[in-house]
């Protein structure tokens, strides 16, 4: 079995370090939001800290994943919603790293049934919105978007400030959205704050993993 690693969302953390130091086999997820921290960085501590983990990728490219989130689109694309803590004085460089590396990272990932994205996937929104294929594979359709699907894909829902009655995308999808997340399908994320890794589980075969916990040293760990 194969040990995989789902590392929650950085904000300027360098917890990470520490976490691949003591899983050097392992597959390692990163679930995004690389900037914005809660807490006071300096500019280049913060512009560092995702160098470092973009050469990390790079120079394991089989057995690292980097996925994107709100806090990494409003750096790359002007057309993507601001977000709070957006940091003005690294916004410049930190776009340059994004779309200079942009191959490096992706918006989901998959393995067998379990799918990793920043924030999560209703039911409701691949069906409805983003109009998914169920019987293909769910990461390619996500990575590979059409002209068509894009808006779905970074929309913002209700739970997040955006339209009433409107179901979140990947990259926004609050907990609230996902009381009916994809079936069949377990899911990896991060994006919502949880004091320790939380899982919920719903009738349909499917569950959801919360993993927005690294400021509390936490990472979740499975075998597969």
């Amino acid at each position: 079995m194969n040990k995989v690693i789902a590392i929650g969302d950085i904000h300027g953390s360098t917890k990470w370090r520490n976490i691949i130091d003591g899983n050097k086999d392992a597959q390692i997820v990163f679930l995004g939001d690389y900037l914005d921290p809660y807490v006071e960085y300096d500019c280049d501590e913060i512009l560092d800290n995702l160098i470092e983990i973009i050469d990390f990728k790079r120079n394991n490219k089989d057995r690292v994943v980097l996925l994107l989130g709100n806090h990494d689109l409003h750096y790359i694309s002007s057309d993507a919603e601001i977000c709070t803590r957006f940091d003005f004085r690294i916004a410049r460089k930190a776009g340059i790293l994004f779309i200079e590396n942009f191959k490096l990272f992706q918006y989901a990932f998959q393995l067998k049934d379990i799918i990793f994205t920043h924030a999560g996937i209703s039911q409701r929104w691949f069906e409805k919105d983003f109009k998914g294929n169920i019987e293909h594979n769910i990461a390619d359709q996500l990575n590979n978007p059409t002209d068509n699907q894009i808006e779905a894909l970074c929309r913002i829902g209700a739970g997040r400030g955006g339209e009433e009655g409107r179901v979140g995308g990947i990259f926004w999808a609050d907990r609230s959205e996902l009381k009916d997340p994809l079936h069949g399908f377990t899911q990896v994320v991060g994006h919502n704050r949880v004091e320790d890794i939380t899982k919920w589980v719903y009738p349909d075969d499917n569950k959801i993993i919360f993993c927005d916990c690294l400021e509390n040293g936490k990472y979740f760990e499975m075998h597969i």
